[in-house]
């Protein structure tokens, strides 16, 4: 016959068995008083409602917008709470928007971000940070799913600055795949 768990011999589990009787035997010569007094019902703590996002969590939601600085042509990052980015240029007549996944990381000096692009299981690894301006400094250039993450910063980090709070897609703007 297979045994299951060969540690336990028939010694060890008759040394447990009779351990446990002398435990309870003790226990029952114990005066009645002290066994019959009403044990203490720890106190429930009072459920804290929806608790408050990290503060860089919640400084990042809302529309973020990048202006080209050689042509009219803006580029837009909308960050939601479930974790979803949108990113689009409204200069279109006809806008669309990319829907990718997200995720920070606050507690590294500069802040990290992910985003992974559909079906891709390696995320494109980056940084970010809040400038003295509030502006949201993001390093694009030479990100790719599957790079390591950037050090630090280079001279053409795109900045974002905030345009809403809203962490919604505007309903003019049509998602599409973006493998295609």
């Amino acid at each position: 016959m297979l045994k299951i768990f060969p540690q336990f011999g028939k010694f060890t589990i008759a040394g447990k068995v009779l351990t446990s009787s002398v435990f309870i035997a003790l226990l029952m010569t114990l005066n009645n008083t002290v066994l019959g007094q009403p044990t203490t019902a720890p106190t429930p703590k009072p459920s804290q409602p929806n608790q408050p996002l990290q503060p860089i969590a919640q400084k990042i939601l809302g529309q973020w917008q990048a202006k080209d600085p050689s042509s009219a042509i803006a580029l837009n990052f909308i960050f939601s709470p479930e974790g979803k980015l949108y990113i689009f240029s409204p200069n279109s007549q006809n806008p669309v928007a990319v829907e990718v996944k997200y995720s920070i990381n606050p507690t590294p000096q500069p802040m990290h971000l992910n985003i992974t692009i559909s079906k891709n299981p390696e995320p494109v690894l980056t940084i970010f940070e809040f400038t003295a301006d509030n502006q949201l400094r993001l390093q694009l250039d030479n990100t790719d799913s599957g790079k390591s993450r950037p050090k630090t910063f280079s001279p053409t980090a795109t900045l974002f600055t905030k345009v809403s709070d809203t962490a919604k897609l505007p309903e003019n703007v049509k998602i599409i795949d973006p493998r295609l």
